[in-house]
């Protein structure tokens, strides 16, 4: 049996809409990790698995347009890396603050910092946990593996030296924000048992930003290659694991489903916080499934991520 392993990638998956003369490394998909990593999974005839990339930001407005076009390609191992809009603070998210909560409230580079990590703001690092909960919750209920790749963080010495995607200019304090999302998503990754791929650390070991990143957040050819190998090793380990051609959680990737229920899919009647503990006492063969889940397929038009405002220096 071949699985899918599924990335849902933002554009440091693939980015090549913001080239311009700015850039001294310019590259294609065929420098992306998820197609070196493809390339190099179809070449061994042992590797068992096809790699599929889903672009997050385009017909990704929401949570469950995600979730359906992961769930299409019947993943044995979804990978996501995503977070990077919700961290492009600017002042117009402070104003937005200001003017329902405090009209009064003095402007400053600091207090936008503190608000964003308080969950105060619009995008907030509970938000974003939130979308990845969503997502780990639906594969993991399915007894599929996940893999959350957090953000790289650069030291403050780096941020605004460069900046040519979409002529954006992240604020000297971008670090703590970054930091505070990766904390709230890891804890969502660790309650579900999923794998932590820490960007940063491995960021760091090929060299700094310089020798990983081409400008302020997407990747250098190399550090492409680094994680194409570094997700090949885990993914190898993770499908000894997944779930056989009958298991019951094919038939059940995505709703509607009629009929009488199999003795191995057992109705979630309780809460999202109750799911690691229920998730926790299923059997092998056993997913768990939500009732709505069943009775309708959860697609809603919503606005495409590739049209939200252009993110400028304010």
């Amino acid at each position: 049996m071949r699985h899918n392993v599924t990335v849902l990638g933002d554009s440091r998956a693939f980015d090549t809409y913001y080239a311009n003369a700015s850039y001294t490394t310019r590259y294609g998909y065929d420098a992306t990790f998820s197609h070196v990593w493809r390339a190099a999974a179809l070449a061994d005839p042992d590797a068992g698995y096809d790699v599929v990339h889903i672009p997050d930001h385009f017909r990704g407005g929401t949570v469950q347009n995600n979730i359906v076009r992961l769930a299409l390609t019947d993943p044995a191992v979804v990978v996501l890396l995503d977070g990077i809009w919700e961290t492009l603070l600017n002042k117009g998210h402070f104003i937005e603050y200001a003017k329902e909560n405090d009209p009064g409230l003095p402007y400053s580079r600091e207090r936008l910092v503190e608000l964003f990590k308080a969950d105060r703001l619009s995008v907030s690092p509970r938000d974003l946990a939130e979308r990845t909960r969503t997502l780990v919750s639906y594969f993991r209920r399915r007894r599929r593996q996940v893999i959350y790749m957090t953000l790289p963080v650069p030291p403050k010495a780096y941020i605004g030296s460069t900046y040519h995607a979409g002529d954006y200019t992240p604020h000297a304090d971008w670090d703590e924000c970054l930091t505070a999302v990766n904390t709230a998503g890891t804890a969502v990754a660790q309650d579900y048992g999923c794998e932590v791929f820490d960007l940063t650390g491995l960021m760091t070991e090929i060299g700094g930003p310089e020798k990983a990143l081409i400008d302020q957040w997407h990747f250098s050819p190399a550090f492409h290659q680094e994680i194409a190998k570094r997700l090949a090793a885990s993914v190898t380990v993770m499908l000894k694991n997944a779930p056989g051609p009958s298991h019951v959680s094919h038939d059940f990737m995505l709703g509607p489903s009629t009929g009488t229920l199999p003795p191995d899919v057992i109705v979630h009647k309780g809460t999202p916080g109750d799911e690691p503990g229920a998730l926790a006492a299923l059997g092998p063969e056993q997913i768990l499934i939500y009732p709505d889940e069943l009775s309708d397929l959860d697609n809603p038009r919503g606005y495409d991520r590739a049209e939200l405002q252009k993110q400028a220096i304010r």
